[in-house]
Parts: C-alpha cells; structure tokens; sequence
C-alpha cells in the first residue's frame, strides 16, 4: 500500500510536451488528467493514473476517437494508442519541454477591423510586429480571428507556448464582448479563454473600446491564479491606444517591468492615459485587473 501511494503522489504527467502527434498540454489534479494537443486541429485528451503510475486516456479529435496510455520516465512519455474500435495499436511518445524554453511571447490576436471590401486593409498588430521585432529575446506572432471558434483555439495554442506569453485581443468591442466579422463575442467565451492562458500568460490586454467598464473586471477577480489584465473602459481613439500600447508593452518586454508596474508607470507619463484629458485628446480610461488591486 505505502509504494502505490508513493508511485500516485511521484507521478505527474502536468506539463507542455512535444510528441509524435504534435505539442500536447496535460494538467493533473490527483489522479485525473485532461489536456489537449494540436493534431487535426485542437484534439482533446483525458484520463486516470492507475496505481502503477500508468495514465490511461481516452482522446478526441475532429474526426476520430480512440483510447490509448503512457508511461512515464525521466521527462519522456512512452505509451500506445488505438482508434474507437480498432484492433491494432500505434506508439505514441514524447518529451517534456522546459517551462522556460521559449523565452517572451507577444501574441497578438487581431479581429478584422474594415467593414466593407473598399476600405483600406490595416492592422495594429502588424505595426506591433514590426515594432518589437528589434527587442532581443522576443518573438511576436500575429493571428487574425473571425469567430468566437477561432479566438477559442487560437487562445488554446497561445497557451501551449513554452515561456511567458503576453497576449493582446484587438477588436471592436462594448461591455458585452468583443467584435469579430460573425458577431459579439461574449463575456463567458472571454473569459474561458483567458482561464486558457492562465498558465503561462503574464499578461492579457484588449486592445478593445470600453470593455473593462463593464462586468469583464469583476469576473475576472473570480477566476483563480494570478491574472493580469488591462484595457479601457470607454471608447478611445486609435492614435491614443497606440501609442499607450507600444509604450505599455515596451516598458515589459524591453525594459522588463511588471505588467502591474507598467501599467501605473503609463499613468504616471501619458496625461491622457486616465480619467482626465489631455490638451488634444480625451481621457483614455486605461485600466487594468489583477496582481494587487485593479486601477485606472
């Protein structure tokens, strides 16, 4: 009895690994294991750790279902899987990947913000990319997404990134959600998605009109872990969140200041960053949620 507790409390599958089948994200709590990997899309897996330490799964993905198992040894898991009746099985390995492997992250994820094909195409995060290209030790990727589907498992490969990820949604948007070319995306999916990322997320900004002046700051503070999250609480001009944004997140990832210590810093220095205006433009409503209290 003493070693199956020893093997049930030693095993732990948690953790971001690279396998036959693409980069998997697997999180235990007890004996019980969920996760996904990025085959076919955003594939789904779950399972138990029986006493010998072997965690036995079941997986699902767009097309196919099946059931499978790992061992695990040294940072590498070993095991076997099979499709929903089949009789032949297939290995399946992979190894863990250092929690600090991939360095800092800006994700940018970016809604269309034209509304009819004789507009001018433009994106703030293709300025983004431009901008911190030249910062040593980060890598910027930018996305664009058109439904609450795709923010979804955008956010799910964000969270599947090795370091620290610092992720900003750029849309439209009002208290409700925010805006994609199929409609609001709403508060609930807004904040599935941030619960996503909270394992290595530092950050998450919108760069979003008005939607931290609703419910989105209060649900936040519910969430577990420790999240940070910024954005306005009214409409603000482009001209005004850009140049609040690209010295926001220079301050973090050239200058590496905390998201907190930022943020009150963009303040401090940007007259208009607040509640009160400055001489040409009107107060921004920057504000933020998380690490000691929320502010504006």
């Amino acid at each position: 009895m003493l070693i199956l507790i020893t093997l049930l409390s030693t095993t732990d599958f948690s953790g971001s690994w690279d396998t036959t089948y693409g980069r998997m994200v697997l999180t235990q709590d007890g004996t019980e294991v969920t996760g996904y990997y990025s085959y076919g899309g955003i594939s789904t897996i779950e399972g138990t750790v029986e006493p010998s330490g072997r965690f036995v799964f079941t997986y699902t993905e767009a097309d196919a279902r099946g059931e499978g198992w790992f061992e695990l040894e040294d940072g590498r898991i070993s095991g076997m899987w099979r499709p929903e009746g089949g009789a032949s099985w297939a290995a399946w390995e992979g190894f863990l990947i250092g929690s600090d492997a991939g360095g800092k992250w800006l994700v940018i994820l970016e809604a269309e913000w034209e509304e009819f094909i004789d507009e001018p195409q433009y994106s703030f995060g293709w300025m983004l990319t431009e901008w911190f290209r030249r910062v040593p030790g980060v890598q910027v990727r930018h996305r664009w997404f058109h439904s609450a589907e795709d923010l979804q498992s955008l956010c799910t490969e964000a969270s599947m990134l090795q370091g620290d990820l610092y992720l900003l949604i750029a849309s439209h948007a009002t208290v409700d959600g925010v805006s994609c070319r199929e409609g609001i995306i709403p508060l609930a999916t807004l904040l599935e998605c941030i619960r996503t990322v909270s394992g290595n997320a530092r950050l998450v900004h919108f760069s979003a009109c008005e939607i931290m002046g609703g419910r989105l700051p209060d649900l936040v503070e519910r969430l577990s872990g420790d999240l940070f999250i910024s954005g306005y609480d009214r409409s603000v001009d482009w001209s005004a969140s850009g140049l609040i944004e690209i010295y926001y997140l220079n301050l973090i990832l050239e200058f590496g200041l905390e998201p907190e210590r930022a943020a009150e810093t963009v303040l401090a220095s940007i007259s208009f960053a607040g509640d009160k205006p400055g001489v040409f433009d009107d107060a921004a409503g920057f504000s933020w949620t998380g690490a000691s209290e929320g502010g504006h």
